[in-house]
């Protein structure tokens, strides 16, 4: 086999190896939109209790048309729209702000439950209830 065959079947390889991760990708994506978190558009009431540090609590009621929580939160005032390369990153929920020094950092929780996703991502529905605690150390989160 002369070394021009062999670098046609070669760059074949290649050829069709990228195809097929194009197609992986195109198929992850796909179930990753159907298969997501949804959203819910339109008008809808959620609470939000921000829990300080010294254990008092506040409770707001936000009555929106975001479909995530984290535009909701900024738009109410509710956290500081401080924007990091992931996403909203949240330092400051009703004017205080996590001491990072101190790994100090805002929890977000739904019902009680850790919420897996960013706050900016994470779909909101009427009724819904979420809590953001100023919580101290990062073992365990």
């Amino acid at each position: 086999m002369s070394k021009a065959n062999k670098a046609k079947g070669g760059n074949r390889t290649v050829v069709i190896a990228a195809i097929g991760l194009a197609i992986v990708v195109a198929a992850l994506l796909l179930v990753w939109r159907t298969m997501g978190p949804q959203s819910a558009a339109g008008g809808k009431t959620v609470t939000v209790q921000v829990v300080h540090e010294d254990g008092s609590s506040r409770d707001f009621t936000l009555n929106t048309d975001e479909e995530f929580l984290g535009a909701a939160l900024i738009a109410d005032g509710v956290v500081e729209d401080n924007q990091s390369a992931y996403g909203l990153y949240i330092l400051t929920a009703d004017g205080e702000t996590a001491d990072e020094s101190k790994q100090e950092w805002w929890k977000l929780t739904k019902e009680g439950e850790m919420v897996n996703t960013g706050a900016d991502v994470t779909p909101i529905a009427d009724g819904e209830h979420y809590e953001l605690t100023l919580t101290v150390g990062y073992d365990g989160f």
